[in-house]
């Protein structure tokens, strides 16, 4: 029943309440960040080519201080134990997670090294623990941490999209609790 073709092709079958109707002229994310000051996306493709972002003054500041304001209420207030983990992954931690063979296309690979960029922040946190059986005495474990992440996001809809749409280079903080059916019910259902 789902229309063929690309975003055009979309149908709006239902919608709920009343849609807003703004005062003012509604302007793209990128250009009143840019108007703004906070980023740069010219700058950044001579860097870099299209799809990465150059962040500047506060935009720089900001960005900086989301990543360690989610890093520090997760330990702070929620007892995760914060990770650095390396930014090049291994191919036998992407298979691992579920990224290759199927998405290798959309990595960046060091050949020399077989190593891979970082595609999203789950990776190296969920590796940490790969190949290992923990007792539940040990559980929860609960750990944070912030990577970059990097995807080609090759074929992906959207990826000729101005601004901060399907960009080659992100910043995650990611976090990973491992626990048991058991305990993850009983928490959850003291939510």
């Amino acid at each position: 029943s789902v229309p063929h073709g690309g975003p055009e092709a979309n149908q709006v079958l239902r919608h709920w309440g009343e849609l807003p109707a703004p005062g003012f002229e509604v302007r793209a994310h990128y250009d009143i960040a840019e108007a703004l000051g906070l980023l740069n996306l010219e700058r950044a493709s001579k860097i870099s080519g299209g799809g990465f972002i150059l962040w500047q003054g506060v935009g720089a500041r900001l960005r900086r201080a989301l990543i360690r304001f989610m890093i520090d209420l997760h330990v702070t207030e929620h007892g995760y134990t914060e990770v650095s983990p390396p930014y090049l992954i291994s191919r036998q931690s992407l298979f691992g997670t579920g990224q290759l063979p199927k998405l290798e296309d959309d990595m960046y690979h060091v050949t020399k090294d077989d190593l891979f960029l970082n595609p999203t922040a789950e990776v190296p946190l969920t590796n940490m623990f790969r190949d290992e059986t923990f007792d539940e005495d040990e559980l929860p474990l609960k750990i944070t941490g912030y990577c970059p992440s990097f995807r080609r996001e090759a074929g992906s809809y959207g990826r000729d999209t101005r601004g901060m749409v399907r960009v080659h280079q992100f910043d995650k903080v990611e976090m990973v609790k491992i626990t048991s059916a058991d305990s993850g019910y009983a928490e959850h259902e003291a939510l």
